[in-house]
């Protein structure tokens, strides 16, 4: 696992985290430029990582029959703050499997994303985006086919079901996330927002070639806006892996199930991809990008084995993650 750790930080990683958890025991490596320590509560953007957490919180908001799967998302935002949808609105379920035939981001930010990604332009593209004009862009957004259609990746989707949770729950969606996941699982680097006195723990983004890079700020926390040290999200993969009795111990393992079919290996549940490779035990994952920052994290059910990769670079660490899967 060091020599894995060891290459991995060798192709231009300022700073790599890894936690595992193998037979019971919890594991982390760590490595760093600049000779620094860092350790497994350094905390990191997780970018689309985040969507398992919403997906969760739908699963333990329809157990406890606040909301159902099957509910339009609007029956609990106003139409105002909606996009234009073809035929009718997608259900809860649809957003939380990519189904809603939503693209990635609001109208008028999606080239603007690609271009700031891709150093092709020097501003952050949500720096001007304030919730008003945030609702305007959803609001001039239209979905280009009916939902259900087909699978199409959809960070906007994630956001708006955020927002849906978090008008149904009453409170914000960062509260929603603390009271129903983070305190009951003991996440205490778990958050959307960085109160200052763990500003220090918050390592800075850099882009592939080295550059630092802005802090992720938009408007869809849901989506991607997670803030996390390896440490919690190991304990949230092993509580997925053993779901305590109580909540979100159902909603956990009810987030890991396939519900929607993405190709012929790759499933979907609430948030969670699910990998079947012929000779190989499944895989449930997910990975996540900012403008600074890649992650990625696994769980093996059949091996009781979960795999953290966190990187404040923005170059992918998918690679290393399925290699100390297919490893461990």
């Amino acid at each position: 696992m060091a020599e894995i750790v060891r290459r991995a930080h060798s192709r231009g990683h300022d700073a790599l985290a890894v936690a595992a958890l193998v037979d019971g025991e919890s594991i982390f490596l760590s490595r760093r430029r600049n000779g620094l320590a860092i350790d497994d509560r350094a905390l990191f953007e997780i970018g689309s990582i985040t969507k398992p957490f919403t997906g969760v919180l739908l699963a333990d908001m329809c157990l406890r029959d606040e909301v159902r799967f099957e509910d339009p998302i609007s029956a609990y935002l106003p139409e105002a703050h909606l996009p234009r949808w073809n035929g009718r609105a997608p259900t809860l379920e649809e957003l939380a499997t990519h189904r809603a035939s939503l693209p990635n981001a609001p109208h008028g930010l999606v080239r603007k994303e690609l271009a700031f990604a891709l150093g092709l332009r020097s501003g952050d593209p949500w720096a001007d985006v304030d919730p008003a004009s945030y609702r305007a862009a959803v609001r001039s957004t239209k979905a280009r086919r009916p939902p259900g259609a087909g699978f199409r990746y959809s960070s906007l989707g994630f956001g708006l079901l955020g927002d849906a949770l978090a008008a149904r729950a009453g409170v914000a969606y960062e509260q929603l996330l603390q009271d129903r996941i983070c305190t009951p699982l003991g996440l205490v680097d778990t958050m959307t927002s960085v109160a200052p006195q763990n500003l220090p723990r918050l390592l800075e983004g850099r882009s592939r070639r080295g550059r630092p890079r802005p802090p992720l700020r938009d408007e869809m926390p849901a989506a991607g806006a997670i803030r996390a040290s390896a440490s919690d999200l190991l304990r949230f993969l092993a509580s997925s892996l053993a779901p305590p009795e109580g909540a979100p111990g159902p909603a956990l393992r009810l987030a890991t199930e396939p519900r929607a079919r993405v190709s012929r290996s790759i499933a979907i549940g609430l948030g969670w991809l699910i990998l079947r490779r012929r000779g190989k035990p499944e895989v449930i994952w997910h990975n996540g990008g900012t403008w600074g920052f890649r992650g990625f994290a696994a769980m093996v059910p059949a091996r009781g084995l979960a795999v953290v990769v966190l990187a404040n670079t923005a170059r992918s660490v998918d690679r290393v993650g399925f290699e100390l899967v297919d490893r461990l």
